[in-house]
């Protein structure tokens, strides 16, 4: 599986468990900079008022941040600078 620039999920993603694997396969350098570029995306969602994105870049975003706790990588939420 190719890395996206940005990870977005739908609730019922058939897809999740290859992403989910691919996510626990990646560095951890990788797996933060994926959560950025997410984070990033996601507000530029919410900012253009598209609330459809954003949801599907939110799940992104916390599924990054569980699989990256599994792995006792902390990655904080904040707002992107």
């Amino acid at each position: 599986m190719e890395l996206p620039s940005v990870l977005t999920l739908e609730e019922d993603d058939p897809g999740r468990p290859a992403i989910e694997a691919m996510l626990r396969d990646l560095a951890e350098p990788e797996l933060r900079a994926l959560w950025s570029r997410t984070r990033a995306g996601a507000a530029e969602a919410r900012g253009a008022g598209d609330m459809a994105r954003l949801f599907l870049l939110v799940r992104g975003t916390k599924t990054i941040q569980r699989i990256a706790g599994e792995r006792d990588i902390l990655i904080a939420a904040a707002r992107p600078r």
